[in-house]
């Protein structure tokens, strides 16, 4: 949804860094896009409604939001089909695109500042990596602007070798207070 020519960049660069960035609301999110599009051809269109701006957004960016249906859907969360089916294909697509799967590194957040989006869950970041790597990505970084939350930490650092072990005496996650200050 970028407009990322991957084609052209495989030819010369040495690994990409496309998005992976899928929350609601704010800026670069795959759900607030859509949900911004939705309105914008409601604006354009207004005897639309909601159900046939979707169907246009949908033609035109390719992009089928299982269970949604509406703009209330939006704010209900993730359902799991939206990892196995829209997550699964994204990461698929780029990996397809160039010569060699090493070359996919995406970025990943959960849409927290500096973007504006409605945070993402640490079980749905774990859903997006557990998505990609059935998918057959390899590499992944976790961009985000603020401190990993301790969860965050717990599902990356599993994911990547060896889960943390949260010992107040050890490394602990900046955004999140120590158990010794409660």
């Amino acid at each position: 949804m970028t407009g990322l020519d991957f084609l052209a960049w495989d030819e010369i660069v040495d690994f990409l860094l496309v998005k992976h960035y899928f929350w609601h609301r704010g800026f670069d999110g795959m759900y607030g896009t859509v949900a911004r599009w939705v309105k914008q051809i409601h604006r354009w269109n207004p005897a639309l409604n909601e159900r046939d701006c979707f169907t246009v957004v949908k033609a035109w960016l390719g992009v089928n939001l299982p269970g949604v249906h509406s703009l209330g859907d939006m704010d209900r969360g993730f359902p799991q089909a939206f990892f196995d089916q829209v997550v699964k294909e994204e990461t698929q697509r780029a990996l397809d695109a160039v010569s060699d799967a090493d070359k996919i590194v995406p970025w990943m957040d959960t849409g927290r500042m500096p973007h504006g989006g409605d945070p993402m869950t640490a079980g749905d970041l774990y859903r997006i990596l557990t998505a990609s790597k059935e998918a057959g990505l390899q590499r992944f970084l976790f961009h985000n602007h603020a401190h990993l939350t301790s969860a965050e930490w717990c599902v990356i650092s599993e994911m990547c070798g060896s889960r943390w072990d949260e010992n107040p005496e050890g490394y602990w996650p900046p955004n999140t207070p120590k158990p010794t200050t409660y």
